[in-house]
């Protein structure tokens, strides 16, 4: 068969002058997967970029997962396999299956918006769950795990111990950070490295990252297609071009498509030592004007970092970097970082950037802080502190409240741990149950 692989479309991403950038994209690689009569769209999460999309996001995924509803006049029927009890599914035209991404991760006390989509035919989703779809005398069977908490996803994926069915084509989807694959460790950002996935699959598709990638070894097979829109603009999008995968399980050929006339991405880092403020915009100015000299179908988006020192008597704020950005704003969508002076504050201020660019909300910015700060703590896991902030957030005092007298009863009786249900945390030794993540 041909599998196509794609991931992180973002639908909902909102930024000036390209608001429908990710619609667009989506809806392309949806297109390109169709062209090439793929028999199987598999997408690794995050398709909406906000937890809770609102109605012109929704829109979009209906006309786009309509694409592959309609591409075929035949219905194919897939079977979903989960703790144990099985669901059929007869979807129209070529099926999509789906795991939730970090951006849709709502908890289990809350309908996920993939079940509303997975209700309403149009895809199969998945999440500590396996699929499988059979044609012509050939098996894949899809083992899926949706985004979990960075810091516990190594457990969980351990918890959880999918095990590859014989006879079959398996691939396991995930939507993880991997440490191999960051800048820097932590704990908070990543407990899960590629030599933590499991052995035996025939194919490993992870979303989550947003630049495309592929590594085999120590027999693994592992496929990072990469997100369909650039919402952080990272240097190393800037290098790779946005599109999709598609897999021939039979030669294991893979294929890389990309997007047509998909929005260029340009990263510059400029470094100056004691420079003068007029030195700084004269050198940003030159660079913008030879690139932009030259045509684009769409007003290409270019990064500048400036790095370095300013000669004395001069400060970022009188670097006049609005008035560059107003020179070259009808040739293209450009953003200028300075990091000249006290850099720890500017560090901190970039990654409080990063996050609001991401459209991280402010529970979620404080779930994280509180988070790392009690790890720091003997709290132990007095509680599940996102699940009972989630019921705060949304007015289920009652049943927070419940959770909480639950906890306390257990905590008490000091209940026997179920096999393969709890086990301790590999980061902070304290336990972990499947059951609070699915």
């Amino acid at each position: 068969m041909r599998i196509a692989l794609m991931s992180d479309f973002h639908l909902g991403f909102v930024q000036a002058e390209r608001e429908n950038d990710a619609f667009e994209n989506a809806k392309k690689a949806v297109e390109l997967a169709i062209k090439e009569n793929v028999d199987l769209i598999l997408i690794s999460g995050d398709i909406f970029h906000e937890e809770v999309p609102d109605a012109s996001a929704l829109l979009q995924a209906i006309e786009i997962f309509s694409l592959a509803k309609n591409a075929k006049s035949e219905k194919t029927k897939v079977v979903k396999v989960k703790n144990g009890e099985k669901r059929e599914f007869l979807l129209a035209g070529i099926p999509i299956i789906a795991i939730h991404g970090t951006h849709e991760f709502r908890g289990r006390d809350y309908i996920n918006y993939l079940q509303l989509f997975e209700s309403a035919g149009f895809i199969v989703y998945l999440h500590a769950a396996k699929a499988i779809y059979e044609k012509q005398g050939e098996k894949i069977v899809i083992h899926g795990l949706g985004g979990v908490p960075e810091k516990k996803a190594c457990d969980v994926l351990k918890l959880w111990n999918p095990k590859p069915e014989s006879n079959a084509f398996n691939i396991l989807m995930l939507h993880q950070s991997l440490k191999e694959l960051l800048p820097f460790e932590d704990e908070m950002v990543a407990s899960l490295s590629i030599a933590d996935l499991p052995e035996g699959f025939d194919l490993i598709v992870n979303g989550h990252l947003h630049w495309q990638n592929v590594f085999k070894e120590n027999n693994k097979f592992l496929v990072i297609p990469g997100s369909t829109v650039i919402t952080q603009m990272k240097r190393l999008e800037a290098k790779k071009a946005k599109g999709l995968y598609i897999i021939d399980t039979k030669t294991l050929a893979l294929n890389f498509l990309e997007l047509p006339e998909q929005r260029k991405f340009f990263y510059y880092k400029l470094e100056f030592e004691n420079a003068s403020c007029e030195e700084v915009v004269k050198r940003v100015s030159e660079l913008l004007s030879e690139l932009l000299s030259k045509d684009f179908n769409k007003k290409p988006l270019v990064k500048i970092k400036l790095t370095g020192s300013l000669a004395k008597g001069y400060s970022q704020e009188n670097l006049e970097l609005e008035t560059l950005l107003e020179k070259f704003k009808e040739k293209a969508i450009v953003s200028i970082d300075a990091d000249f002076v006290h850099e720890q504050f500017e560090k901190k201020f970039a990654m409080l950037s990063d996050m609001q660019k991401e459209k991280k909300s402010l529970i979620e910015l404080g779930f994280e802080l509180l988070e790392k700060n009690l790890a720091e703590t003997n709290f132990n896991n007095a509680f599940d502190i996102r699940r009972i902030f989630r019921l705060l957030e949304n007015g289920d005092v009652e049943r927070a409240r419940e959770l909480l007298m639950e906890r306390k009863q257990v905590n008490k009786k000091e209940e026997p741990i179920k096999e393969n249900a709890e086990e301790k945390c590999a980061s902070t030794g304290k336990k972990v149950k499947l059951s609070d993540f699915v």
